[in-house]
């Protein structure tokens, strides 16, 4: 599966953006060696090692322009040092034990261990025959294109399909459309893009597998009414015999057919455990608990701050919504045969998925995508209890990639103590438009609406004087702990480092939960954001 990630503005030079999702197997990983040997390591930076295996992930999955000079690897590799300087003095003051860090490794673990959990009980047990396989890649080559229209009663259904024997759905959508005095839809918008029978639950395809182009189908269930399709078009696909046995349409078509068969065995095993335990959500908290959260979304949550602590700690000019969840806290939101979850513990859970209900398009919609979340909370819940229980979070894998992303973080933290407080002034910024702008790489006809560039400026002139503090703070660092390159091991790694992949940005995210696979180096080394 690929999903695009939005470029950073002002990097023109990343010609290509993919982004891979795959998840990373925990029980793939065998321990490995002790990675203090002079084979795995690459750099010593005090205590600390970037062993072999780190670099290559995190220099294959980083940002392009990281990646850039005669010798990219030494490049990156000069990042990562950077990067495990300031987390080593990070270390030494205590960041790595700070809210901001544990915040963050609490969830990456309860994502692990969700993970792991997954790959044992879910993905492990999909088995996806190779009759079946070929079979649903033949049939995955007839695509339609279809026009739909919504309707409420069967009766209605029937009469429009009467009215429409002797001329076409899509004619009867365009007349509807226009007796409408403020236009909502246009017909673009009934029309589907083009489907495959994978695209469609079987009943709904058994309905439309035989029907004529340009004719009404008979009435559809879809939800609480019916749908009534008219075929615009029918796309047939010749396919190779030795495609059914390798290649790009078999491949996609295999993920297809496994997220397929993962989604029923987790829904079978996550009935399978949660039955018994007679899960209840309390209906008059969710009635109150709904529109305090959604005017709440509606005004924006905060971004960097707890939802929770925000609740606790009202300021004065909280909103009343605040100070009504806050009387909330305590009561019960679900209950089951062995425990309780307050409307507290949802709030701590909400503080890191909050994703789904920020995309909200209503009140209505909101209560569903809720009611949904607690549902996915107790689940994971759950299945995080059970991997702990069977001891997941002991495993090589999991450890390493805290160990990890707990030095990411303590980077993070000690690279933000370091350069807190530093701003520009509005002197600097009109000295810079008198003596640098060009530096802004625009027209001299625009010179004179440098206002139009403020951010930009000030973004260049803030990072000068964070990378200056920054410097002056690594040259000091480097004298506490010793910094050791095997230059003989970089020079042997096989990455690719041509002029073509320093273009090109794959960033690798796990397909379980979108967190990042691997840390990376922080593109804050050569631009501000």
């Amino acid at each position: 599966m690929l999903k695009k990630y939005k470029l950073l503005a002002g990097y023109s030079i990343l010609s290509g953006l993919l982004c891979l999702f795959f998840s990373l197997s925990f029980y793939a990983c065998s321990d490995k060696n002790d990675i203090d040997s002079k084979q795995q390591v690459i750099a010593r930076v005090g205590d600390r090692v970037i062993t072999l295996d780190e670099f290559k992930y995190s220099y294959e999955f980083s940002f392009a322009p990281l990646r850039a000079g005669n010798n990219p690897k030494k490049v990156y590799l000069d990042y990562m040092i950077k990067e495990l300087l300031l987390a080593n003095e990070g270390y030494s003051n205590g960041l790595n034990h700070s809210p901001y860090v544990i915040s963050r490794i609490n969830r990456r673990k309860r994502n692990d261990l969700l993970e792991a959990f997954y790959h044992k009980y879910v993905y492990g047990r999909v088995n996806i025959p190779e009759d079946k396989l070929q079979d649903a890649t033949k049939k995955a080559t007839v695509k339609w294109r279809m026009i739909m229209w919504p309707v409420n009663s069967r009766e209605e259904a029937l009469q429009i399909r009467q009215e429409t024997q002797n001329s076409s759905l899509k004619d009867y959508i365009g007349e509807q459309l226009k007796k409408q005095d403020v236009p909502l839809k246009n017909q673009k918008f009934f029309e589907t893009d083009w489907l495959d029978f994978y695209d469609m639950r079987p009943e709904f395809l058994n309905s439309i597998e035989d029907l004529e182009i340009g004719k009404t189908s008979e009435p559809i269930p879809y939800g609480d009414g019916f749908l009534l399709v008219q075929i615009l078009d029918i796309n047939l696909h010749g396919i190779k015999e030795d495609e059914l046995k390798y290649g790009v349409k078999r491949e996609k078509m295999r993920q297809r057919l496994f997220d397929v068969q993962a989604d029923s065995i987790s829904s079978a095993v996550m009935d399978s455990v949660l039955t018994p335990r007679e899960v209840r959500l309390k209906g008059p908290v969710l009635e109150q608990i709904v529109p305090l959260l959604y005017q709440w979304i509606q005004d924006g949550l905060p971004r960097y701050d707890s939802l929770l602590e925000t609740i606790e700690q009202p300021a004065d000019t909280a909103a009343e919504y605040i100070k009504s969840l806050g009387e909330m806290l305590d009561q019960s939101l679900v209950t089951t045969i062995d425990s309780s979850i307050s409307v507290r513990d949802y709030l701590d859970y909400m503080n890191y998925y909050r994703k789904t209900l920020n995309q909200s398009s209503s009140e209505k919609d909101f209560r569903s995508r809720f009611i949904t979340e607690v549902g996915r909370m107790i689940k994971n819940k759950t299945f995080i209890a059970i991997a702990e229980k069977e001891g997941f979070a002991d495993s090589s894998a999991i450890r390493t990639d805290l160990e990890k992303w707990e030095r990411k973080w303590t980077y993070d933290l000690q690279r933000y103590k370091f350069i807190q407080g530093l701003d520009v002034s509005d002197d600097e910024l009109q000295d810079f438009y008198k003596n640098r702008w060009r530096e802004l790489q625009i027209a001299d006809i625009d010179s004179t609406r440098l206002y139009k560039y403020e951010d930009e400026a000030y973004n260049m002139l803030l990072h000068e004087k964070h990378m200056a503090v920054i410097n002056v703070k690594l040259k000091e660092l480097k004298q506490r702990y010793p910094v050791w390159i095997n230059k003989e091991l970089l020079q042997q790694i096989d990455v690719d480092s041509s002029s073509k992949s320093q273009e090109i940005s794959v960033f690798v995210s796990k397909k379980f939960s979108g967190e990042f696979a691997v840390p990376t180096a922080d593109i804050k080394w050569i631009h501000y954001k």
